[in-house]
């Protein structure tokens, strides 16, 4: 295809980035990535394909058009008070942010172009081109599932999060997780490109379409039928929201008016017979040590279980964590430490070249040094249940919560930051990812931000109570403790691995064919 037609890769980048953005367009998804595939489609074909090069490059300009807009965010951390910097800093420091997590997310996710191109050309494909949109398919739901693994692989822009308005779809998670619905997605989107290329086989491509929908809907709808939200133990749960961002925590001032803001919604959640209230990831910015009289005092004046997140040191390192106060003033000797640290927030990675070729980027995070990763989700056992500990950063990772849920979590608590989204899609989008693991892992998720959004959110996405963001307040709502699992707790991304599976089976008949060939012109040796 001539390179006037180049047009259409951004264009297919920026519509599916604004359906992750606004996921009331969410049904726009389903055909948002046409335009690039249709491209992709005219460029390679079994018998025709350009240098691996042009694939890269195709392949960077629509992912970055993509991340571009999904991370546009950033601008909403200007003038970024909380990190102490200039303006002029501030706004250097949100370009960096912004096109480089965009540049970094596109250098991985173009490879998915180039292997594209090589796999078009094995022999199941050269013999069954109608495969080609599942080819693309599986290819991009392995792709996102390869950015949880490193630092440099952020996995926030899942597609599924353009689904969030429809949780008919969304229920298909319990049973084979989040990619599925990526699966079903791009295959759509595939099938249909595919289907305005190759007339002769535009009524076979669009019924299979048809049944990829089809089959996102009964799924959904059956995840939605096997789930129960309400089975298990009731517990009265509260999210205090006391909406004190970053920039205010500082100071014997602001920690006086945050004490009475959150003392004044542990009243009221416990008048409203509140057993558990939850207060956000370092709601004080201070070890627990520091501020664990203060604590133990609301628990035992107002007669709650009061689980914060606070830092704490011991000789093995420093961690973010999450501490448990019972109404008799004891403290939870299990403390919860956050599992996956955010980078340039909580840790520099690679902090010795860092610092050396952007000063300010290392300096970003408000910490004097970087923060010890915990290891293990180390479960809560109260009068309660038994409960599960994230923070922050830690739920965009579905395998943190399978690994809380297969050792016995029967809720989960979530205190976050969130205050430099403000009111931005990333707030929303982070919560949005909270929703998802909840229906991934059958639990309610007790969830807490500092400047929101908080909820009580069910174990089929359902939030209850929610604060948005920018307001302070307290999320009551009775919650139930559950053992029941999901399908996917048991199989994990059982999906993913089958696609990994295929994906290396075509190559591997190439190779298999090779030898066969060389074997014959040896005669037979």
């Amino acid at each position: 295809m001539s390179k006037k037609w180049l047009f259409l890769l951004p264009l297919g980048g920026v519509l599916t980035g604004l359906c992750l953005v606004f996921p009331k367009i969410g049904l726009l998804q389903w055909l948002s990535m046409t335009p690039m595939l249709y491209w992709l489609f005219c460029t390679v074909t079994p018998t025709a394909r350009p240098k691996l090069r042009r694939l890269y490059g195709a392949g960077a300009l629509y992912h970055l058009s993509f991340y571009l807009v999904v991370y546009h965010w950033f601008f909403y951390l200007y003038p970024m008070e909380f990190a102490g910097v200039t303006k002029a800093q501030a706004a250097g420091l949100v370009l960096i942010c912004w096109l480089g997590l965009s540049l970094l997310q596109t250098v991985f996710s173009a490879l998915v172009f180039p292997l594209f191109g090589v796999l078009v050309g094995t022999r199941p494909i050269r013999r069954y081109p109608v495969l080609i949109p599942f080819l693309f398919a599986a290819q991009y739901t392995v792709a996102e599932w390869s950015q949880t693994f490193t630092w440099m692989g952020v996995p926030w822009a899942r597609l599924v999060l353009g689904q969030l308005e429809y949780s008919v779809i969304l229920g298909s998670a319990s049973l084979f997780g989040s990619y599925f619905i990526t699966f079903l997605l791009v295959g759509v989107n595939a099938l249909l490109a595919y289907s305005f290329l190759h007339f002769e086989r535009d009524r076979f491509c669009q019924r299979a379409a048809g049944v990829l929908l089809a089959v996102a809907l009964l799924t959904g709808a059956l995840g939605q039928l096997l789930a129960q939200p309400e089975r298990g133990e009731s517990v009265v749960v509260a999210a205090v929201q006391g909406n004190v961002g970053s920039a205010q925590k500082w100071g014997p001032e602001s920690n006086r008016r945050t004490k009475e803001v959150y003392e004044k919604y542990t009243a009221e959640a416990a008048a409203a017979g509140a057993d558990i209230v939850l207060f956000p990831e370092t709601f004080l910015p201070y070890s627990f040590k520091t501020i664990s009289d203060y604590v133990i005092r609301l628990a035992t004046t107002y007669n709650v279980t009061v689980m914060c997140g606070a830092f704490c040191y011991d000789e093995s390192g420093d961690y973010n964590a999450l501490f448990t106060v019972y109404p008799d003033g004891s403290v939870e000797e299990t403390v919860y430490k956050k599992r996956h640290l955010v980078p340039f927030g909580e840790y520099v990675p690679w902090r010795p070249l860092i610092e050396v070729l952007i000063p300010p980027l290392a300096d970003i995070g408000m910490l004097s040094g970087d923060l010890t990763p915990g290891a293990d989700s180390e479960i809560i056992e109260t009068p309660y249940g038994k409960l599960g500990g994230l923070i922050c950063f830690d739920s965009i990772y579905e395998q943190l919560v399978l690994d809380s849920v297969r050792d016995g979590a029967q809720m989960l608590v979530l205190p976050t930051n969130d205050s430099w989204f403000t009111d931005s899609a990333a707030a929303h989008m982070h919560n949005g990812q909270a929703r998802l693991r909840a229906i991934e892992s059958g639990r309610w998720i007790l969830r807490a931000a500092d400047t929101g959004i908080s909820a009580v959110i069910d174990s089929e996405g359902n939030t209850y109570e929610e604060l948005p963001p920018m307001v302070e307040g307290v999320s009551i709502a009775t919650a139930h403790v559950s053992d029941t699992r999901t399908l996917y707790s048991y199989i994990g991304n059982l999906f993913v691995y089958l696609l990994v599976a295929l994906l290396l089976a075509l190559p591997a008949t190439e190779l298999y064919s090779a030898l066969k060939k060389k074997k014959a012109a040896n005669g037979g040796e």
